[in-house]
């Protein structure tokens, strides 16, 4: 259980409350607040039972904390709601607690991301800069995304005045002086941040045509490592450099909230296969079953990652090929379907001829991704509707992995479904 949770959280932000506004009531409700659309308002009895460690936030302010926790304005929201609540000369002091609770909480990983405002990872916290603020309110996010604070009334007891002075004599005389010795590489990188895009980018020259792939590395994967090491780092760097980054390649920032807004897109392409009948309807379960779950697969190499194996027309020029690349065969059949073509559906013929009812699963869903990969493009040409911004999507044949593959399905489900 870690000892970073609601109550350490909220007792440390208790002892460095402003005395002109005291009460933790009115803190937590002010953090919840910044996220909630609708007001919510936590009783005092249960304000005394969370800080205490014996209970989490009820459930249904919860469903509205995690619908809501990647808004944008959340930032702005706290430093309207809780920043007069706090004691302003002691915004260090509280960073400076929670940074030592994170450093000796063993449960928590070495490169975790720990702050959702800065993308603060725990390594990196030996370098509190002048953010202070922005650091407490993005471990918020943490503590309601990731911790449980039922149970926690042990850790919850030790939070007092003799122990924050303890934490930040700890803080200055150790982790501080570390800081001298080695830079992180956010703080590096946010130093110059104009150069140290160029820097990425020569870097991971290798790979730079998957360059949009980040992006949804991003979204889908922030705190995990990748088989293709630039989408770690990639993930590593703060928003504005991964902006920086993309802005210097003309790649629109992808907008959406979490990783779910894209899965969720699943949905919106079967519907669309079955509509045009590039898959039979008992089949095409299969997207939204085992799409996303193509992680657990990420470092495999297909043996092709697109071959020429599928059934199109012949033409009068190539009156003898018969077979092409997936994508060739989703057009020509949707273009012959109703010119007298003969050509067979698409997902039905690689059921059948690809055994995908019983072959392995990463098989099956390098299939699933390919089809993706290989269908979004005539769908957008069917539905006649045109992205709203360009993105420049990397050819298939830069893909070497699945993960490459997957992160190139997801960013077609985007260009295709909500890129309008």
């Amino acid at each position: 259980m870690s000892k970073l949770c609601l109550s350490t959280y909220l007792n440390v932000l208790k002892i460095y409350e402003n005395p002109q506004f005291s009460g933790l009531n009115k803190i937590l409700n002010a953090l919840i607040n910044s996220i909630c659309i609708t007001p919510e308002t936590i009783p005092d009895y249960e304000v005394s039972k969370i800080k205490a460690g014996k209970k989490n936030i009820a459930r249904h302010v919860m469903d509205q904390i995690l619908a809501n926790i990647a808004a944008p304005s959340y930032l702005d929201n706290s430093k309207r709601e809780l920043y007069h609540l706090l004691n302003p000369s002691k915004l260090t002091d509280i960073a400076k607690v929670l940074a030592v609770i994170i450093q000796d909480d063993p449960d928590i990983k070495e490169d975790c991301r720990i702050d959702y405002v800065g993308n603060t990872k725990k390594n990196e916290l030996i370098n509190i800069n002048s953010y202070e603020f922005d650091l407490i309110a993005g471990i918020f996010l943490y503590v309601l995304k990731c911790t449980d604070n039922v149970h926690t009334e042990e850790f919850a007891s030790e939070i007092n005045e003799e122990f924050c002075n303890r934490a930040i004599e700890k803080y200055d005389t150790t982790y501080q002086s570390l800081s001298k010795e080695s830079i992180s590489l956010g703080t590096l990188w946010h130093s110059d941040i104009p150069s140290q895009a160029k820097k990425f980018c020569r870097t991971y020259e290798s790979s730079i045509e998957l360059l949009p792939l980040c992006q949804i590395a991003n979204i889908i994967n922030p705190d995990r490592s990748h088989a293709n090491e630039m989408y770690s780092t990639y993930c590593d760097c703060s928003e504005g450099l991964r902006n920086q980054i993309m802005s210097d390649h003309n790649i629109p920032i992808i907008q959406v909230d979490d990783k779910y807004d894209l899965y969720n897109l699943l949905g919106n392409f079967v519907n669309d296969i079955e509509k045009y009948k590039l898959a039979s309807e008992n089949k095409t379960y299969a997207f939204t079953q085992y799409v996303p779950r193509s992680l657990d697969y990420k470092e495999k190499t297909p043996n092709s990652i697109n071959p020429p194996i599928f059934p199109v027309m012949p033409s009068r020029i190539l009156p003898n090929i018969t077979a092409s690349f997936l994508s060739q065969s989703v057009n020509d059949y949707l273009y012959y379907k109703d010119k007298g073509g003969k050509l067979p559906v698409p997902f039905d013929w690689m059921w059948e001829n690809l055994d995908l009812a019983t072959c392995f699963e990463e098989e099956l869903i390098f299939w699933l991704n390919l089809f993706i990969v290989s269908s979004c493009y005539d769908i957008q040409a069917q539905n006649k509707t045109e992205p709203k911004d360009f993105i420049d999507i990397p050819n298939i044949e830069y893909a070497k992995t699945i993960e490459d593959l997957h992160f190139l399905a997801l960013l077609l489900l985007y260009d295709t479904y909500l890129n309008k």
